[in-house]
């Protein structure tokens, strides 16, 4: 009898001490996650020039005339182009230098882009087609 007595006691202990333990390794693990999460950098803002942007207002919501272009931070879209940007960099003026390489009506065509901040605009320049710098209002 006294031999169960032992045995139940330890099995108690043994329960007790395992309920201790997994109440205990949740908060461990949130402490954890706390901290990692703490560790990790906050997510930067999107470049000025990511966005849909028409050189007519108008265009963002009548495209009768003309049309807007979506530009993430990898591709440049236009109505009838899709062009994959690489070899992004930031100028000392705060702007952008980029390539593109687009596909349109079965041709892949590279050739340079500039992006500018110009107030609430950006100004696009296509070098290879001349300096003259395009605005861009941002559609909503």
């Amino acid at each position: 009898m006294r031999g169960h007595l032992i045995t139940l006691c330890a099995l108690a202990l043994t329960a007790t001490l395992a309920a201790c333990s997994e109440s205990e390794a949740p908060q461990a693990d949130a402490e954890a996650s706390d901290s990692e999460a703490a560790a990790e950098p906050s997510p930067e803002p999107a470049p000025f020039y990511v966005g849909q942007w028409a050189a007519d207002p108008v265009w963002c919501t009548d495209q009768t005339e003309g049309f807007p272009i979506t530009i993430t931070e990898s591709r440049f879209e236009g109505r009838e182009n899709i062009c994959d940007m690489t070899q992004i960099e930031t100028t000392p003026e705060g702007g952008a230098t980029a390539q593109l390489a687009c596909q349109s009506e079965g041709e892949t065509v590279q050739e340079p882009i500039s992006f500018a901040q110009a107030g609430e605009q950006i100004a696009i320049v296509w070098p290879d087609r001349g300096t003259e710098a395009t605005l861009f209002s941002p559609c909503q």
